[in-house]
């Protein structure tokens, strides 16, 4: 299973997005994106809410679940 850092990584990439693209659609400080790219934390319910949105992808995808990565493809 990956983990939620990854999974932020690969969404930032696959957007063409970088974490200060992040920073600036979410709100959230750029030193906890960096944290939760680097996996040193994984962000609360709110913060990986706002993260999904941002990388329009699925928040259970994004904690690492077995579920497609589109948001609302289920």
């Amino acid at each position: 299973m990956e983990t939620c850092a990854a999974r932020i990584s690969k969404a930032l990439e696959l957007r063409g997005m970088r974490q200060v693209d992040l920073v600036e659609k979410t709100g959230i400080p750029k030193s906890a994106i960096s944290q939760y790219c680097a996996g040193s934390f994984k962000p609360k319910q709110k913060r990986l809410f706002l993260i999904a949105e941002a990388l329009n992808v699925d928040e259970a995808w994004l904690m690492g679940l077995d579920v497609p990565m589109e948001r609302g493809s289920v």
